[in-house]
């Protein structure tokens, strides 16, 4: 079962767990590779994993023949091609799909940057955003989408007598096939905490809670400075400001990655002013509860590593990845206490993808980058998937994958005191 959910009495529950003895190959699921045969061509990239609210992965594809593929659960559910007579080049790692199987990426459409659903184009570059008909858009970026189909992404937008950028927007559409649904969540110019935000601001690092109901995102301010013009925003409040202290005796020096769950925890990474060995950190809930030079699960987190990216599941479970452009590391644990944070999988270890216990493929590098947008993300069913370069045991070509990886679940196998029922979450 995928993704069950049991309730039960309470009484004492009694599993064992047989786990991964050191040494041995990771057991992964191979969700696609490079070169697998596909829709009459052969798959040459893949990009950025995300999941919907069932944990079923979606993904942008590249193949040989230049179409791009959206991929959700099992298999394709769109082609570039089928645009036709539209054009459809590109598109960014970002990406989102919900769980009725619809879709939104970030293509060029005839040479225009756009956003595209399984309804069409949703908005083109050089039109006007229908509620605002001054506005025209100029450029659009890092789509998501909600479990129940409601779509976000960064828009780029020019009043009509200019030619460049005037404003940015955190965009919705409450329906992805309709531009009348558009409407602005946050604009540069709006005023928060006695604060405009920066028109000219990037302001790409976001995240929206599958239900909804809670929003991250990293917002520079005209604060007059910039030493202290990042904010950390979460529903409508600012949580931490650079050049402002910690609480453990430094300042926050600037933010990454970012993580918000239906429940409104959250989880960011970033730097802070303290010494170099020590200013990589993961915070949870606005408070550092991991730091560069900490030790996880044996490893130590050395001077020069950085956090590559994360993410926090409504369980409140967080993968966080650390490391160099050479050297990873993917852990995972409990948001309230990631200082006993377990390694999932690292470059170079060895993985088994068709569970035979014998290994397959090593793990070479993960492609995750907090600067292209979230590169893994942590399912509601325990599940975290990956965009990783790996390597055939024996000798051969490197591939890019997509990986799936178990998240083992506690002694307590995920039970749960939720409104006085306990429940027992299984695969």
């Amino acid at each position: 079962m995928r993704n069950g959910v049991f309730l039960v009495a309470l009484a004492a529950v009694v599993v064992s767990m047989a786990g991964v003895a050191q040494g041995d190959p990771v057991p992964v699921n191979l969700v696609i590779k490079g070169g697998d045969a596909l829709g009459g061509s052969t798959v040459s990239t893949l990009n950025s994993p995300f999941t919907d609210g069932h944990g079923k992965v979606g993904f942008v594809g590249a193949l040989a023949d230049d179409q791009r593929f959206v991929w959700h659960d099992t298999g394709p559910i769109f082609f570039s091609g089928s645009a036709l007579p539209v054009v459809l080049t590109g598109g960014e790692s970002t990406m989102g799909v919900s769980n009725s199987g619809g879709f939104i990426y970030s293509p060029s459409a005839d040479g225009n940057d756009a956003v595209w659903t399984q309804g069409g184009g949703l908005l083109v570059e050089g039109q006007t955003l229908v509620n605002y008909p001054d506005l025209y858009s100029v450029f659009n970026s890092r789509p998501t989408m909600l479990p129940n189909g409601t779509a976000y992404w960064i828009g780029g937008t020019r009043l009509e007598d200019q030619t460049s950028t005037s404003n940015r927007h955190l965009l919705r559409a409450s329906d992805p096939t309709n531009p009348a649904t558009i409407t602005t969540v946050l604009s540069g110019g709006d005023i928060i905490e006695g604060k405009a935000i920066k028109t000219t601001a990037t302001n790409f690092t976001y995240w929206v809670s599958n239900n909804g109901l809670h929003h991250i995102h990293r917002l520079e301010m005209e604060t007059g400075s910039t030493n202290n013009d990042m904010h950390m925003y979460v529903d409508g409040a600012f949580v931490a400001q650079e050049g402002q202290p910690t609480g453990q005796g430094d300042n926050w020096a600037g933010f990454s990655s970012v993580s918000i769950n239906d429940f409104g925890n959250y989880v960011f990474s970033g730097d802070t002013s303290g010494p170099v060995a020590t200013d990589a950190f993961v915070a949870y809930n606005g408070n550092i509860v991991v730091r560069e030079g900490d030790t996880l699960d044996g490893i130590l987190l050395a001077s020069g590593y950085a956090v590559r990216d994360l993410s926090i599941n409504k369980w409140g479970r967080v993968v966080h990845m650390w490391g160099t452009s050479t050297t990873e590391f993917l852990f995972f644990g409990e948001a309230a206490d990631l200082s006993a944070s377990q390694l999932l999988l690292r470059t170079g270890d060895q993985i088994d993808v068709d569970g035979d216990t014998v290994a397959d493929f090593t793990v070479y590098d993960f492609k995750a980058s907090s600067v292209v947008g979230p590169g893994l993300d942590l399912a509601e069913d325990g599940w975290v998937y990956v965009e990783a370069d790996i390597d055939p045991v024996g000798g051969g070509t490197r591939v890019e994958a997509i990986l799936g990886i178990w998240i083992p679940e506690p002694a307590t196998l995920g039970l749960l005191l939720l409104g006085g029922v306990l429940v027992l979450r299984r695969r």
